[in-house]
């Protein structure tokens, strides 16, 4: 197994999946762990509200 990485939600309109009913779901459990949105990525920590 490698060591940690950096996990990045895509951005914009160009979808990364087949279609957006695949999409959303995809980038909302991928800011759980982007840095840049996610509270504390690296303990794996979500909130909910």
């Amino acid at each position: 197994m490698s060591g940690p990485r950096v996990v990045r939600s895509p951005r914009g309109s160009k979808l990364t999946c087949a279609n957006w009913q695949i999409e959303a779901p995809y980038r909302m459990l991928q800011n759980n762990l982007d840095p840049e949105v996610a509270e504390r990525p690296d303990d794996l920590v979500v909130y909910g509200g």
